[in-house]
């Protein structure tokens, strides 16, 4: 059953297990497992940085019982000095909703709250890595594939 979508609000250190779990549906969807011991890590992350980190903020919406339906994070990092663009550059990320509250506008507004929050903060530029099944939501919201030279990433093996 669709309901009307909440507001989005400011994650807290309380929330770091619900952001945990749906970050765990967000890597499932895309065919990733982690093992026991990555769940619990990554539960320790969090608060922390939701706490005392000014360049870091998730995004969420909860149900009615306090459940998160669906989130989104954002940091950003120094740039050095480029003509036209802000101080910093920042990546959103780990955006994911609960399957059962899908396609009733949640991840749009949780994203557009953390753009909101990246660029009030002096991002001139925002990264992030869209699946198939999102990138349409991103494109609509103003993304699109970077010009010039081809973004490329390092990992190690």
């Amino acid at each position: 059953m669709q309901h009307p979508p909440r507001s989005p609000r400011k994650a807290l250190p309380s929330d770091a297990a619900e952001l945990t779990r749906l970050r765990l549906v967000m890597l499932h969807s895309a065919g990733i497992v982690p093992s026991e011991p990555w769940n619990a890590e990554c539960e320790r992350w969090f608060p922390d940085r939701l706490a005392d980190d000014v360049r870091f903020a998730a995004f969420v919406i909860d149900d009615s019982a306090g459940r998160l339906v669906s989130c989104a994070v954002g940091q950003y990092t120094d740039r050095m000095p480029r003509p036209g663009q802000g101080p910093h550059v920042g990546h959103i990320a780990s955006v994911a909703t609960d399957p059962d509250h899908r396609r009733q506008g949640h991840a749009r507004l949780v994203v557009a709250a953390v753009h909101d929050w990246l660029t009030a903060s002096g991002c001139g530029q925002i990264n992030l890595t869209a699946s198939p099944e999102a990138e349409h939501l991103y494109r609509s919201l103003g993304y699109a594939n970077v010009a010039g030279p081809a973004p490329m990433t390092w990992s190690a093996p």
